[in-house]
């Protein structure tokens, strides 16, 4: 079989255009730094890729939720510290007022006090995050803790709290309810209004039973601030795991994905040789044939 001119020129041809293309697919590939630029480059790493972008996206997801757990976390811990410190100084109050040397006038001014402590508790118990009370549990958008006239304080909130995932499959508890903190067990409120009573009252044995409500409820404060450090160390935990799952992803990704510039760039000097050479041969041929007519 004769292979004419214009069949060798038919060949260069698409020949020529093939190594346009794959001059141009690394041409992108240099440009952008990616080994894949389109899924038909090399569809089983690019459905990997998008698998690992996916787990990635996710990941992100849960590092919002952990950190925002996280800042609850410490204003769960500056308000609990703070109810700490509040009834050590209410305790100290009624050890100096359950004293037979104390009298009326400074039991009464000693009242005064304990109202202010009680006030400020109740403060604590609505504090509000944005449009989110705290310790309102599940019931966040509702003021807590409501304070009567008679300074005995009633519970608005939920007991149990929202959660949030943090991870696949896995949740954890969005908050802790004002209940636990000062409700449950041993109530704050009610030991601190009976503290009050008793030195308005000028009742000394009422004054010294107030201290067994006030060593119950400084324990169980104190557990509250450990429960709070263990839960604050968990979400720590949780978030330094997924920012080294991420770097693990980006590593892969980087792998999966990136181009080696050094080899593109060798790669694209051949195909520009190649490329050119074709178009010499190109031009030779067309320059044969028409000699061949004149002739």
């Amino acid at each position: 079989m004769r292979i004419t001119d214009s069949l060798k020129y038919a060949i260069l041809n698409k020949n020529l255009a093939r190594i346009k293309q794959q001059i141009d697919t690394t041409q992108n590939k240099i440009a952008s730094g990616k080994r894949i630029t389109t899924p038909s480059d090399d569809p089983v790493s690019a459905s990997s890729g998008i698998g690992l972008e996916a787990e990635k996206n996710m990941n992100n997801q849960y590092i919002r939720n952990l950190e925002r757990l996280k800042t609850l976390g410490g204003f769960y811990d500056t308000g609990i510290t703070s109810i700490h410190d509040l009834l050590t100084k209410a305790k100290e109050i009624a050890i100096t007022q359950a004293s037979s040397t104390m009298d009326d006038k400074t039991r009464k001014s000693s009242a005064e006090e304990i109202k202010g402590i009680i006030e400020q508790l109740v403060t604590i118990g609505n504090t509000k995050i944005g449009n989110s009370y705290i310790f309102g549990g599940e019931k966040a958008g509702v003021v807590p803790f409501t304070l009567e006239s008679d300074y005995a304080v009633t519970f608005n909130g939920s007991e149990n709290v929202s959660s949030v995932y943090v991870d696949k499959g896995t949740k954890e508890a969005s908050g802790i309810s004002g209940y636990k903190v000062f409700i449950s067990d041993n109530n704050i409120f009610d030991g601190l209004k009976k503290l009050k009573d008793g030195l308005e009252a000028n009742d000394q044995s009422k004054i010294a039973k107030s201290l067994d409500d006030l060593e119950a409820a400084l324990s169980k404060t104190q557990a509250n601030i450990s429960h709070v450090g263990t839960y604050v160390s968990k979400i720590q935990s949780y978030i330094e795991y997924k920012d080294t799952r991420n770097l693990d992803i980006d590593g892969s990704l980087s792998q999966m994905m990136d181009v080696d510039i050094a080899q593109a760039v060798t790669e694209f000097n051949a195909l520009s040789t190649a490329y050119e050479a074709m178009l010499y041969s190109m031009a030779k041929i067309q320059n044969l044939s028409v000699l061949n007519y004149l002739q």
